[in-house]
């Protein structure tokens, strides 16, 4: 009965994107490539039994949900075959000559700059990328998007997840046409390079011109860091945006603001149409001719588009625009257009588009806020008109005013409590920060935004050919300003946000939960009950890792309690910082040399032999000096390698080894230990404690960051020295001080 009920009202169309969707996340989890051949065979065969399967209901739904799992699979293939980016294998110093596509500002001074490969010589890369991420301390004046920059670059490959289950900057980057990064060693070079030969490129590099003369116009009316927010709400340029403003923005839930996202394409289009349709309502009779809803939905449609290019076409964007697209384009052929079928159309052609975005953690909240949003509606509308027509209401406008400021008081904090609640999900999973204090900060902040920031936005760019753009860019900075003083202040009463590690199996668990909730209407929807109460309790069984590892094997945590103990003074800063958050601890303790231990189970090191014992009893060393790896593999039961080694075990067995070669192939590794059963009564006590160092060494569960890598993404890893047992190359030039040279780590911070 409530199946029928569900296939009636059409329901089951709002699951085609989710089974689709399944099939390109399923794609991008196998452990190996599948071909191409294999996968048309299974979409032939499924569909074969699906037209002879006509007949029968329950057989059909049945192959239509696995025949669209592997539509998703092929759309997946299809992508990573169409881009097929090469990326670079191991470091390497050589001559480099590109084609500007992108200048941003670092935080801490210089720039990053995004350059497409026209040459490299002295050595000349057989397989060099066809798109790099390079840090400068100060480029030519007369360099500019499309102009052509020559110098000494140290290249480097892209880093995996810091931790396992963590963002991959090497996939995401891979989707995006980036195949490493690195830095110049001194002042590049202004060089002359030809036109590109194809008209698209011309046009992508005059809109990024243009993006980039935008960007400046806007610093030059608004100062400071408050400029450079307005610059990423109209030109999605987001430099100089300081950390600490960042972190204000994340813990107050506001971070969605800093990013142009479906929040901002809406307001643009919704400014637009209403403002149209107040200008055409001006002329009663053509307004009563002509269908002007459907001319202002055009227009609307033309100036997000427009909004798009002026975004630089960012991912994230496109997949905004489509969302919109499809509900104006609804507008126009008279239909609903807040409806959960346009939320599921928009996401079929994302998938249909860019699958890979739905491994991120964009994609994720954009689609899960808007879908509650709109089911949450769908439900409450009816209940408040039937609320609202049988309360009583002034006849003067007066008297009807505190009733209206509260009706947007409440739609503002409903609003934010259900988009927060259905995002936090992914938030908690991807950033360890579920805004405990979100909504407060959005119900403040929204209304100055809507009203007070993209109105003004928008008149600026209209009034801007006529140079009086400074008027409402002054207004768009106080109100800016404004948005920040709330961030800044919710953040400071903001409690902790961070719900420790939350595993995978969560994750998929609250996201079906989730899905079920939001798409049927029945009583089916306590379906997602359970799935609720295993998620959470999987949540408060993980605990975070015992000893955890850096892909480039330099940095080696090991936890005692919500205290982390390392092996290195310095360095590692962002691993650090990613590590706390993500495994939700308090405190980090570095070595001391000379034997002089801060405080218990912290790392000793001395002559290159760091040697440290976790709270179950078990030695662990690390050494990146090959002659101190017989002395690492004497005293501990986990030893280490900081470097690449030919050979891989102890001469003594019984000790887990670890080299850099299995952390080059692999990636970030976690190590938890087991339960230990009680010894024996009839041993000695020191015979005991031996046996239960011992079992805890064999329950050791060692988990890699990345599989077996033969993924195309993650080829590049057979490649590197480290997993080939070659030394790494020394150079005595060192990066600009301070200068983020890891694209990946700045694409991470756009999501």
């Amino acid at each position: 009965m409530a199946f029928s009920r569900e296939y009636d009202r059409g329901n089951f169309f709002l699951f085609t994107p989710v089974f689709a969707g399944s099939g390109a996340v399923l794609y991008f989890s196998l452990p190996s490539e599948p071909r191409l051949s294999a996968i048309l065979f299974g979409l032939t065969a499924l569909a074969g039994f699906k037209l002879r399967a006509r007949e029968r209901y329950l057989t059909g739904v049945w192959l239509s949900m696995a025949l669209l799992i592997v539509i998703g699979m092929v759309c997946a293939k299809l992508e990573t075959l169409r881009l097929d980016t090469p990326m670079l294998g191991s470091g390497v110093t050589t001559r480099l000559t590109g084609r500007i596509v992108a200048i941003n500002r670092a935080e801490r001074g210089g720039w990053r700059v995004t350059m497409d490969v026209v040459a490299t010589e002295r050595p000349q890369l057989r397989y060099a990328p066809a798109r790099l991420v390079v840090s400068v301390r100060a480029l030519p004046l007369d360099a500019d998007i499309g102009s052509g920059l020559s110098g000494l670059v140290h290249l480097r490959p892209q880093s995996g997840p810091v931790r396992p289950g963590n963002y991959d900057f090497a996939f995401h980057n891979y989707y995006r046409g980036i195949g490493g990064s690195g830095f110049f060693l001194g002042k590049p070079e202004a060089v002359h390079l030809a036109e590109p030969p194809d008209a698209a490129t011309r046009m992508l590099f005059m809109i990024a011109g243009m993006r980039q003369a935008l960007t400046d116009r806007i610093l030059g009316h608004i100062p400071g860091e408050t400029g450079a927010i307005a610059a990423s709400l109209i030109t999605g340029q987001r430099d100089g945006i300081s950390e600490a403003t960042n972190n204000a923005m994340r813990l107050s839930g506001l971070s969605h603001i800093l990013s142009i996202s479906g929040f901002h394409m809406a307001l643009v289009a919704g400014i637009v149409i209403g403002s149209l349709r107040a200008c055409m309502a001006f002329f009663p009779e053509f307004a009563a001719r002509y269908p002007i809803k459907k001319f202002s939905a055009c227009a609307a449609l033309s100036a997000s588009a427009f909004y798009l290019l002026l975004s630089g076409i960012d991912v994230a964007a496109q997949r905004s625009f489509i969302m919109l697209g499809v509900m104006l384009i609804a507008m126009t052929a008279d239909r609903a257009a807040l409806s959960l079928r346009n939320v599921a159309l928009a996401a079929l052609v994302t998938i249909g588009v860019a699958p890979h975005e739905l491994m991120g953690p964009s994609f994720q909240m954009s689609y899960s806020a808007t879908a509650a949003l709109i089911a949450f509606y769908g439900w409450w509308s009816p209940r408040k008109a039937g609320r609202n027509g049988k309360r009583p209401r002034g006849n003067h406008m007066l008297l009807q005013l505190p009733g209206r400021i509260g009706d947007h008081i409440s739609n503002a904090a409903l609003t934010s409590l259900v988009a927060g609640s259905a995002s936090a999900i992914f938030a908690a999973y991807h950033f360890n920060n579920t805004a405990p204090l979100g909504l407060i900060g959005n119900a403040f902040a929204l209304p100055v935004v809507s009203v007070l920031v993209m109105p003004f936005a928008v008149l600026a760019l209209l009034l801007m050919p006529f140079d009086l753009d400074f008027l409402p860019f002054a207004i768009m900075q106080r109100g800016i300003e404004l948005v920040v003083f709330i961030a800044s202040h919710v953040a400071a009463l903001s409690p902790s946000g961070n719900l420790g590690p939350m595993p995978q199996l969560s994750l998929i668990l609250m996201s079906g939960a989730l899905v079920i909730l939001l798409l049927l209407s029945s009583w089916l929807r306590l379906c997602a009950l359970p799935l609720v109460v295993a998620a959470v309790l999987m949540m408060a069984r993980t605990v975070p890792p015992d000893i955890v590892l850096s892909e480039d094997g330099r940095l080696v945590g090991v936890r005692n309690g919500a205290v982390l103990m390392i092996n290195r003074a310095q360095g590692g800063t962002f691993s650090l910082n990613n590590w706390l958050q993500g495994y939700g601890l308090e405190q980090i303790v570095k070595p001391m040399d000379g034997g002089k231990k801060p405080v218990e189970g912290a790392f000793e090191c001395a002559n290159k032999l760091c040697i440290a014992r976790e709270p179950g009893g078990l030695i662990i060393a690390y050494t990146d000096d090959p002659t101190q790896k017989h002395a690492a593999c004497s005293e501990a039961h986990i030893v280490v390698l900081g470097f690449a080694d030919a050979q891989s075990d102890c001469e003594a067995p019984g000790a887990m080894v670890i080299s850099r070669r299995d952390l080059a192939l692999h990636g970030a590794a976690e190590i938890r230990f087991g339960s230990i059963k009680q010894g024996q009564d009839d041993l000695s006590d020191t015979a005991k404690v031996e046996e239960i160092v011992n079992q805890r060494l064999l329950s050791a569960d060692l988990t890699y960051a990345i599989g077996p890598p033969e993924r195309p993404w993650n080829t590049y890893r057979i490649h590197s020295n480290a997993a080939r047992n070659l030394p790494e190359r020394n150079r005595n030039s060192q990066p600009a001080k301070d200068i983020p040279t890891n694209s990946g780590r700045d694409a991470e911070a756009d999501q």
